[in-house]
């Protein structure tokens, strides 16, 4: 493996550019891939066997492309990390652990929520890691199901009337829970950080992108696969439609151009 092989990233679809642009703003020298498996989003309403089965096929993607780390620029796929990691001897990065363990030193009451797709809250894997570091059951621990969300800002609903009253009424019966923090434990979700605002004033937003790449920074520290002889460049691919896509993503990352392939 060498240090001039690029690090594959992977999302459903727009959410992980959120984290790509923090890892590009960390690791200037370093070479990316992004995967938007955008065909088949969102995945947090799908089972496991079936995240397991797109995600393979991710993987062997970017075994084909010699990338030296994978980073999973997802919540859901995440969630599964450890069966993931079973496919492939690449180091492989999810955003769970790097944004609990930045959840956990934002919150001084841990009086927090997560928001999340279904299928990473039905994983319980936020559950497992925030009661382990609070020594009794907290009550004041809320895991929130907003997978709507995910759909809303795929289709465009950013900033817009609708997007605001769809956060209001899935959040708003938590505004009497006096949050600190507030977990955004979707990388899609860095979109509505203004819309969740308005509902939480005073919480503390914790978003997964600069968390992760700390992450990824010290784990190519400690392989020694750390880029520092170029000026990294960036290729974005999409297994769904173009052109909508595209022109979404600028809210991210702007006049960034996408490739179309196929996963089969």
């Amino acid at each position: 493996m060498k240090v001039t092989y690029p690090i594959g990233v992977f999302d459903s679809g727009l959410g992980g550019l959120n984290v790509l642009k923090e890892m590009r703003l960390m690791l200037p020298n370093e070479d990316f891939v992004y995967l938007a498996d955008n065909l088949n989003c969102p995945y947090g309403t799908k089972t496991e066997t079936e995240i397991l089965r797109l995600v393979g096929k991710v993987i062997d993607f970017f075994k084909r492309l010699s990338v030296k780390v994978i980073v999973l620029a997802c919540n859901t796929t995440s969630a599964y990390l450890d069966l993931i990691r079973l496919r492939t001897e690449i180091p492989i990065i999810g955003v769970i652990v790097p944004t609990v363990k930045a959840a956990l030193k934002a919150s001084k009451k841990k009086n927090l929520a997560v928001l999340a797709t279904n299928a990473t809250v039905e994983s319980g894997v936020y559950q497992k890691l925030l009661y382990s570091k609070i020594r009794r059951k907290s009550k004041k621990l809320h895991f929130i199901r907003c997978s709507e969300f995910v759909e809303a800002i795929e289709a465009g609903e950013v900033g817009t009337d609708y997007s605001r009253h769809l956060v209001y009424e899935k959040l708003s019966s938590l505004k009497e829970c006096n949050l600190d923090t507030v977990v955004l434990a979707c990388t899609h979700f860095d979109l509505y950080q203004d819309e969740i605002q308005i509902v939480f004033p005073e919480a503390k937003l914790i978003t997964s992108g600069v968390a992760t790449a700390k992450t990824l920074k010290k784990l190519l520290k400690k392989l020694n696969l750390k880029n520092q002889n170029q000026k990294g460049e960036v290729k974005l691919l999409m297994t769904g439609e173009l052109e909508s896509f595209r022109n979404r993503a600028d809210w991210i990352l702007n006049r960034q151009s996408f490739e179309k392939i196929n996963l089969e």
